[in-house]
């Protein structure tokens, strides 16, 4: 028989923003890391960018679709079983998110977002010689209209759980939104709280990850070294009671409803940004997708915290 204690962690990995544009040398070293260290890692892949330096040259928007030739890349941890292919947006293209105008939302026509939808899926299941099954959206954001589209066309998420009212909480989902650097303290508290409510069966870190997050990509935001990531994943190799998998196998894992397990973690949310305290004492708790159980036991104890 298994404690809760014994029951592990679902870990996903999520590498973002695979593109023409992205950093080829990063790229090549993570997935160097992935396939000796044995790291599933579910890519998100942006099917068509624009083109930066035409767009500084002439002033316009070119769009640049994925090389062919960058796709072989990912072979060895495709063929290995070790990544999948997911579609990231249609270009990516920064269309004031704020005003609710992000690549895919309700300002969009529907039928606009299916045909970007069936385009995007297409060309990326035909350069990489595989089924695509998961949308990420676009700085984990997407609207109602969007939600059904994907539904319709047979697509799980990889998103964020949010509040908002009319919410679609019914698409097969799982959140990917721990950086890097918190990670390890996400897998513990995932553990902790686990052992401390008796019901941690199911419980999923998500770890998303850039081309810019390192320093080698040249970007300024870049804090991290390749090597100093490769430590980091050694570390969560040798964790015990944490199982890896792709997004897609952790979803398709998930035996409770998906909306029911939405809900759930949506309300934690909620009351964690409500409580002052409970932030400070359920530190981590956030960055974890909880089982429906044990988010409405931790919702529960932060609503007495004031």
């Amino acid at each position: 028989m298994l404690f809760a204690s014994d029951k592990p962690v679902i870990h996903i990995v999520r590498y973002d923003d695979f593109s023409a544009a992205s950093h080829t040398g990063v790229e090549e070293a993570l997935f160097d890391i992935f396939l000796r260290r044995r790291i599933p890692c579910t890519v998100a892949v942006i099917p068509f960018t624009c083109d930066p330096e035409y767009l500084l040259k002439f002033g316009e928007v070119k769009l640049a679709p994925f090389p062919r030739e960058k796709a072989q890349l990912l072979d060895p941890l495709l063929k290995g079983r070790l990544a999948e292919v997911a579609l990231h947006g249609y270009t990516h293209l920064a269309l004031a998110p704020m005003r609710e105008y992000q690549e895919f939302s309700d300002a969009m026509p529907v039928e606009t977002q299916r045909a970007l939808i069936r385009r995007g899926r297409q060309y990326l299941e035909d350069v990489f010689g595989v089924k695509v099954r998961l949308f990420v959206p676009p700085w984990n954001r997407l609207g109602i209209s969007t939600a059904a589209v994907l539904r319709e066309e047979g697509l799980m998420i990889s998103g964020e759980t949010r509040a908002d009212a009319g919410q679609d909480f019914d698409l097969a989902q799982a959140p990917c939104a721990t950086i890097i650097q918190k990670t390890e303290r996400a897998l513990l508290a995932a553990q902790r709280f686990a052992r401390l409510f008796s019901c941690g069966c199911g419980n999923v870190v998500g770890t998303m990850i850039h081309d810019y997050d390192f320093v080698e990509s040249g970007y300024k935001v870049g804090s991290l070294k390749i090597a100093e990531f490769e430590t980091l994943v050694s570390a969560w190799s040798k964790m015990r009671n944490v199982r890896r998998m792709l997004v897609t196998d952790a979803i398709l894992g998930n035996d409770e409803p998906a909306a029911e397990r939405a809900r759930a973690n949506t309300r934690l949310h909620q009351r964690l940004g409500a409580s002052f305290l409970g932030r400070r004492l359920l530190a981590n708790a956030g960055a974890v997708y909880w089982n429906t159980r044990q988010a409405r036991r931790l919702a529960g104890l932060a609503g007495f915290l004031p």
